[in-house]
């Protein structure tokens, strides 16, 4: 993907990715992945209190973004590879 392709697109659905100072709350890109007030039409979006929130709770934390789980099958063999992971935070 696109650098901050995911950042875009976690904030745009509403739910930005937590220490993300960019495109999370209050971050220095435009809030929301750009959707700005419509956010709050979006099923399931993390309302602005949540945000704060949890953004109080990770303040001064690195982005919290990890991959609990990835599989994909092995583009010369043919086998399939899956790979779990405990979140490090």
């Amino acid at each position: 993907g696109r650098t901050h392709q995911l950042n875009v697109h976690c904030a745009a659905f509403g739910h930005p990715i937590v220490g993300d100072r960019v495109y999370g709350l209050g971050g220095d890109a435009a809030p929301n992945g750009g959707l700005g007030p419509i956010i709050s039409q979006i099923d399931g979006a993390a309302s602005v209190e949540l945000q704060r929130d949890i953004a109080s709770k990770a303040a001064g934390m690195n982005m919290c973004v990890h991959a609990k789980s990835l599989s994909f099958r092995h583009p010369i063999l043919g086998s399939h590879l899956s790979f779990e992971s405990k979140a490090p935070f």
